[in-house]
């Protein structure tokens, strides 16, 4: 799929129907958004990251950088670390304008999966 990169993305659905992940910039309200409808999309947030938007360009903060858990987890304990991430977003989102999350599957990464069907 190519998407594009110099983007802020104003829309958690955008991040769904996008497949988002690291490669996606979202606005503050989105980046919220997705953290809180993430577990029902059978995801975790694993981590954020924040920075500053430069319409077009990401400058990337060394001092906005959340982890949460690894997967497998369960849904509600995805839904717990998800609700965290959020209120890590609200916290930062005056001083920084665009986030990147990662959110693997809350089954498990999929990188991982296959080595482990493999063995």
């Amino acid at each position: 799929m190519n998407t594009p990169r110099d983007v802020l993305f104003e829309s958690a659905a955008d991040f769904y129907l996008l497949e988002g992940s690291v490669w996606m910039r979202l606005s503050p309200t989105a980046a919220v958004e997705v953290c809180l409808s993430a577990a029902k999309n059978g995801k975790v947030v694993a981590r954020i990251e924040g920075g500053i938007w430069h319409a077009p360009g990401f400058e990337a903060r060394h001092d906005c950088i959340w982890d949460g858990l690894d997967p497998p987890i369960s849904e509600a304990d995805a839904h717990l670390n998800n609700l965290s991430a959020a209120d890590f977003i609200r916290e930062e989102m005056t001083m920084h304008t665009a986030f990147i999350l990662t959110a693997p599957p809350i089954f498990g990464w999929p990188h991982k999966r296959i080595v482990q069907i493999a063995s």
